[in-house]
């Protein structure tokens, strides 16, 4: 939800005449959740200790930052089941990660625009990285299927837990409208057409393929957000994570852009590109 001109106008003369408000800190910032996601209680180690010292740390940064358009929001990490599984940084609230990509836009950070850099083909770029094999140029250039249509399939292979599951979801997608109506039975067995070329294209990375693989690669790109956000935030500058891609001030994109690359080739995912969202 977005307030009304008439609603800021309103809270702001109230405002005018209080305290500077704070963003309240979450009780929990790192948060351990069952299949039903209903959060869980873990016992304590080095590693959650550290994870919340890190946050504590980028809170405090985010608090301390103009952030327009009251999209500023404190972090948590959410994990799905254990600790190899999720671990994503998510806004308390929605904060900018729910607003549309337009109004993202409009943000500033610090009084400066932002603009949004993304990885390009993250998850299956780790996959790659895994199988030890190079990274295909576009790997969601797939004989003459549509390319929105084939990007959706390959991320329904990775993350569904049947082959059956795939096909079935893959047909329902509003992508499959090109090709078929969705659900009707010709875009069943386009569907499994479709994934019989994304098996024999990406075949170095089938055996991942209706594993439900998603989750761990998750921790993987959580992990690697973490080391560009403490890198931005060495150098003086706030970054605001969209699980993949992050908010900048425009003029410190370079700098993003550099601390992304960095991060991903110390991980060992080779090949992989920056691009603005």
């Amino acid at each position: 939800m977005r307030a009304t001109p008439e609603l800021v106008r309103c809270v702001g003369s109230v405002l005018r005449h209080t305290p500077p408000l704070r963003i309240a800190t979450p009780r929990e910032t790192v948060v351990l959740r069952n299949a039903n996601r209903e959060d869980i209680d873990y016992s304590d180690d080095q590693v959650t200790r550290r994870m919340r010292r890190s946050l504590d740390e980028y809170n405090e940064a985010i608090r301390a930052t103009e952030i327009s358009e009251n999209a500023g929001a404190p972090l948590v990490r959410i994990f799905n089941g254990n600790w190899d599984r999720g671990g994503r940084f998510y806004a308390k609230g929605g904060g900018w990660q729910t607003m549309p990509k337009e109004a993202r836009r409009q943000i500033s950070i610090g009084g400066e625009p932002v603009v949004e850099l993304d990885y390009k083909t993250l998850h299956p770029a780790i996959l790659y990285a895994q199988a030890g094999t190079p990274l295909p140029a576009d790997c969601y250039k797939v004989g003459n299927w549509p390319r929105p249509l084939v990007k959706v399939a390959l991320l329904i292979l990775i993350n569904t837990r049947s082959k059956n599951q795939a096909r079935l979801t893959i047909a329902h997608e509003p992508a499959m409208e090109s090709e078929a109506k969705p659900g009707s039975q010709e875009a069943l067995n386009l569907a499994a057409k479709l994934m019989a070329d994304l098996y024999r294209c990406h075949a170095p990375i089938a055996d991942a393929f209706h594993r439900d693989v998603g989750a761990n690669l998750m921790a993987i790109d959580s992990a690697l957000a973490e080391v560009v956000m403490h890198q931005m935030l060495r150098e003086g500058i706030v970054v605001l994570p969209i699980h993949d891609s992050f908010l900048v001030p425009a003029s410190k994109a370079a700098r993003l852009e550099a601390a992304m690359l960095k991060a991903a080739h110390r991980a060992g995912i080779r090949g992989m590109e920056v691009r603005e969202a």
